[in-house]
């Protein structure tokens, strides 16, 4: 008897033992599992000040170039300064004179995060005024036509004006008509057409049925400086009518107050029959029109304008006025036409049954016409966010 009790005695306290064991790990198990949750919290927080920091950087930055956008040159400025309970690290990289970088290392216990923005001033190097805006003398408004890419003609339509220049290659394929001197500073080339006009260019690669009535001549074509509108004006002015807009999409007419349209950003219009803009469109980003758009500018030439993208153009109805991209490209289909100029800095390509351009002369000049106070110096704009 005296056996059994021990034994029960024995296997009661092992029992004992092996709970506290079992309560012993599972305690430590939650205490680690607490511990590396107090861990992680703190690592997260660390993380949000970090960026918290980077942004703080980049504000201090942008507020300095705001007031002086000669400071981007200023290395004193790429330097590690404490904040809160951590601190950021500036690095400024002068692009051009428009252009600057602007990095931040925002940094708090371990955890680092990064920050970069390009600036974009576009009265920089002016001395703080607007550039100069009297441009009727530029060779470059002398032309229906003037492009400093490559200019690809497909479709019908016609071309109808005085001259047409590219500063790269000409290609006029299709059922094509031109009333137009033709210049090019590399090679002209065509297909079966007739062009009511001349053909200047280095090299000349024409179809044996090609019939040139003005004749051909195989030269050296200096290529013709793109005008470097400054649009700053346009956007000031913009700014004080309340039509400044990040992105813009609409199918429907649209008259904007003071006859011109900013966008930073995209652009899309389209709409049906009866569709017009009564104003100007210019943005800073990619512009799309298409359907059966109008397009009648009011306070200035522009028709449409593109500061850093590519202007599509499918609308099948008349656009007035001077198109200009200032770094990108043109497309056109459909059947519209265009009365005014084409000026682009990048490719110009033409399908369609269009007609392209019916030449009048559009020089800009900045709204408000003569005597007119001019428009006030605009801070840099943060172009992108590079991170």
């Amino acid at each position: 008897m005296k056996n059994v009790l021990r034994h029960k005695e024995g296997f009661a306290l092992f029992s004992v033992l092996f709970i506290i064991a079992i309560l012993s790990v599972m305690l430590g198990m939650l205490a680690k599992m607490g511990g590396q949750r107090a861990f992680t919290a703190k690592q997260l927080t660390h993380q949000v000040k970090a960026l918290a920091y980077a942004e703080a950087g980049i504000d201090y930055a942008y507020s300095i170039l705001s007031l002086d956008f000669e400071q981007r040159n200023n290395s004193s400025l790429s330097t590690e300064t404490s904040y809160g309970d951590g601190s950021f690290a500036l690095t400024i990289t002068s692009v051009s004179n428009n252009y600057a970088i602007i990095n931040s290392i925002g940094k708090s216990g371990q955890a680092t995060r990064t920050v970069e923005i390009l600036v974009d001033d576009e009265t920089a190097g002016s001395g703080g005024s607007t550039p100069a805006t009297d441009y009727s003398g530029m060779e470059g408004f002398n032309y229906a036509v003037l492009s400093g890419g490559t200019f690809n003609f497909r479709g019908g339509g016609t071309v109808t004006g005085l001259k047409m220049h590219s500063n790269s290659a000409i290609d006029i394929r299709g059922d094509a008509g031109s009333n137009i001197d033709i210049s090019s500073s590399s090679e002209i080339s065509t297909g079966n057409v007739t062009v009511n006009g001349s053909l200047s260019a280095p090299a000349l690669s024409l179809h044996k049925k090609a019939n040139i009535t003005g004749g051909t001549t195989t030269t050296s074509v200096p290529p013709v400086p793109v005008p470097d509108i400054d649009l700053t004006p346009y956007f000031n002015w913009a700014k004080q009518h309340g039509e400044v807009h990040t992105g813009f999409s609409i199918s429907s007419s649209y008259t904007p107050a003071g006859g011109i349209l900013w966008v930073d950003g995209d652009v899309s219009i389209s709409g049906g029959p009866g569709t017009v803009i009564n104003g100007s469109i210019i943005a800073t980003g990619n512009i799309h029109i298409s359907g059966q758009v109008q397009i009648k500018p009011t306070t200035t030439v522009f028709a449409m304008a593109s500061r850093n993208g590519d202007i599509t153009n499918t609308s099948s109805e008349r656009l007035t006025g001077l198109i200009y991209a200032k770094a990108g490209n043109y497309s056109q289909t459909a059947n519209g036409q265009l009365y005014g100029q084409l000026i682009i800095n990048g490719t110009i390509k033409k399908g369609g049954s269009s007609d392209i351009i019916n030449y009048v002369r559009s020089v800009p000049t900045p709204p408000g016409g003569p005597g007119s106070s001019p428009p006030t110096k605009e801070w840099p704009v943060v172009a992108a966010w590079q991170k």
